[in-house]
């Protein structure tokens, strides 16, 4: 297999410079912060909190690190052990976990509201432009898919699927969900696709920055998709529109999406970023309540 540069950083998120220390220019000084970086699904993703209860804090986090731990078992293409890769590879699941089977059930919204043109069973076209092998295209196609409660069946031999799309959004409501669940109401998650809450230090709003301006994220989820985010051997861009089996056409250089969550944020920046005219057009118009930043 070739080399498969990555691009993509954490995104730059203002007012929140958070450290490891109490904020002495905070009148309670027993305010306790915490910055963590690590990795999950293969990229680098930082989450900063601030809170009265240092100890409980400590607890929150080892449990969070282990909720990153549980789905990277789950969706990481990488991990040859992960649920995603044994279904590529043993193509049936029996049982499969609640996480695998709703991630597939929203793929298959956007792929209804994308006209085809998102759909999770592009792994293929990745396989084929990473390794130089010819594409076999048959088993592309949200119809290779039979989804139900105690089984997930992918029909065609040649059918692998890739919920890069989504998951690192899931995983970022997860583990919002897990800090509001514990009292930990202030918090910035940025996995990539992110998660603001409450008010960042010194009671500000967490503010994106775009293009040198800045966006009020505060209580929002937030995406990026880039063109040339990751660079594939064959210099084409790793956003495939499974409609053309072929990297997507016209792709902006940067899609940016502020929405109610990280996973519809997730979504939609990838399916604005891979679709026709038609489509983004009424993508804007149905997520009315969502922010679409576009770089051409």
């Amino acid at each position: 297999m070739q080399n498969i540069i990555t691009r993509r950083n954490i995104i730059k998120i203002t007012a929140s410079a958070i450290s490891m220390l109490p904020y002495t220019s905070f009148a309670n000084k027993n305010i306790y912060n915490y910055h963590w970086k690590g990795s999950a699904l293969g990229n680098p993703i930082e989450l900063k909190v601030y809170t009265k209860n240092k100890n409980h804090l400590e607890r929150i986090i080892t449990i969070v690190s282990s909720e990153i731990d549980r789905l990277d078992k789950i969706f990481y293409l990488q991990n040859a052990s992960s649920k995603i890769n044994l279904l590529n590879k043993e193509k049936i699941i029996l049982n499969p976990c609640s996480e695998l089977l709703n991630a597939i059930n929203i793929s298959e919204n956007f792929f209804n509201i994308s006209k085809g043109s998102f759909d999770i069973t592009v792994q293929p076209i990745w396989n084929s432009y990473s390794s130089g092998k010819n594409l076999i295209s048959d088993g592309i196609g949200f119809n290779n898919i039979d989804v139900s409660k105690n089984k997930i069946v992918l029909l065609n031999k040649n059918t692998e699927i890739t919920l890069n799309a989504l998951a690192q959004g899931i995983l970022t409501d997860r583990v919002h969900e897990i800090l509001l669940n514990s009292g930990i109401k202030n918090h910035l998650i940025n996995f990539g696709e992110g998660r603001s809450s409450g008010l960042a230090p010194h009671g500000k709003k967490w503010l994106l920055n775009i293009n040198n301006n800045t966006v009020d994220i505060t209580n929002k989820g937030f995406s990026v998709s880039e063109a040339r985010s990751t660079i594939l051997p064959n210099k084409k861009s790793h956003l495939f529109n499974a409609n053309i089996y072929d990297a997507a056409l016209d792709i902006p250089s940067k899609t940016t999406v502020i929405a109610n969550s990280a996973t519809l944020a997730d979504g939609l920046s990838t399916t604005y970023a891979i679709s026709s005219k038609i489509v983004r057009e009424q993508l804007i118009k149905y997520f009315s309540d969502a922010k679409f930043i576009i770089n051409t």
